[in-house]
Order: structure tokens, then sequence, then C-alpha cells
């Protein structure tokens, strides 16, 4: 693990930490008109889960294609630093590299990750984490896009199973806090990605 940028010291560590990221890869940033009906973060035995629900001002099709749009959430999500295709399924997943930086106390660390995403019509995207090349041990992401009223929701499920055990020095509330403002973020960025998708349709 590292310090962020911004601060001076320094932790040496394996990296316990990079699987993190799966929670909170789905974009990120700008502050927005977000609604969160629901954000619960939650830990187990077996690793993490986040249990969200909210509301976007962006038409439902500019978030499915924003969702959709993997290599292209790099522009819009800072602690995204890479996002690669690898290639398709015969049964039409797609498998992505994916690597991504998360900030846990005063220590930040990259993960990498490998995932095989599906989406399934009309509004489903469900992803699976795979062990190989991956510091997460398992994993798995499952998103559904539907309309509300001119609004768009946005239900999310997401489990994160650790590679490594964590750090015991780490508060177990750093880790929490973490991904709940990482999923904000995401909410966020989710909705300006869109917005600008939106706007650039109409003025065609």
């Amino acid at each position: 693990m590292r310090p962020p940028r911004s601060v001076g010291c320094r932790l040496p560590g394996p990296g316990a930490l990079r699987w993190l990221a799966l929670l909170s890869a789905l974009l990120a940033r700008p502050a927005g008109a977000v609604e969160f009906e629901r954000l619960e973060v939650t830990q187990a035995a077996s690793g993490f889960r986040v249990e969200a629900s909210l509301l976007l001002d962006a038409p439902r099709e500019a978030v499915l294609a924003t969702l959709l749009d993997y290599e292209g959430q790099v522009r819009v999500a800072p602690f995204i630093r890479s996002v690669k295709i690898l290639g398709a399924t015969p049964e039409g997943s797609t498998l992505v590299r994916l690597v991504t930086e998360i900030c846990i106390g005063p220590f930040c660390t990259d993960v990498r990750q490998l995932q095989l995403l599906r989406f399934e019509p009309p509004g489903r995207l469900r992803g699976i984490q795979l062990r190989a090349g991956s510091d997460l041990a398992s994993g798995y992401t499952d998103v559904e896009v539907t309309a509300a009223g001119s609004r768009t929701r946005v239900r999310i499920e997401a489990v994160a199973r650790p590679a490594r055990r964590l750090p015991s020095f780490l508060p177990a509330r750093w880790i929490l806090n973490a991904l709940r403002n990482q999923a904000r973020q995401s909410g966020e960025g989710l909705e300006a990605m869109a917005g600008k998708m939106a706007a650039a349709s109409r003025s065609r």
C-alpha cells in the first residue's frame, strides 16, 4: 500500500486491499443531484457487500450506454487507472482487465481485476470476478437500470472477497467509509457522464 501523493509517510505491505475497488468500479466524480434511496456497506467473514439504489437525473438509455462503455470509464473516474477489453466469449460476455486505485485512511493501493461482464437486456449488467491475475479471490456485481419517471433508477449489489487477509491494523470503519465514499462518487460520475452523453445526442 502507499500513502496518497500529498502524504509524506510510506507503508510497505503485501497489497491486501487491492481487491476492494471492485465495489467502486462503476465510475466516479463530479457533483450532481444523485439521490441515494439506499446505501448499505457491510462486512462479513467472507468479504464486503455493497447494496445501493439511486436515482439519476439522466435518461435511462444514456445511463446504460455509459455503463457499457467499459474503456471509456477512465475519462470520468479518477481512481480508474486503466480498463482494457481482452475479448469476448461465445455466449456474449466481455472479458475486461481493470486497474484502479483505492485509498483507505491515509494509505492507497492499486487494484488489479479480471472481470467477465455480461449485459442482459433490457437493462441488467452482471459481472463475475475471475481469480487469475487478480487481487480478488472471488466476487460479483449485479446492476439493474430502469426508468423512474423522468429519472433513472440504478440498483447495485456487489460482493468482494479478498485474496489475502486484510492487515489487522486497519480499522474496519476506514474500509467501510472508503467504500461508502466511492459509491457516492460513482453515482455522481455516472450521472455526469450520462448527462453529457444525452446532451451531445440532442445537439446532433
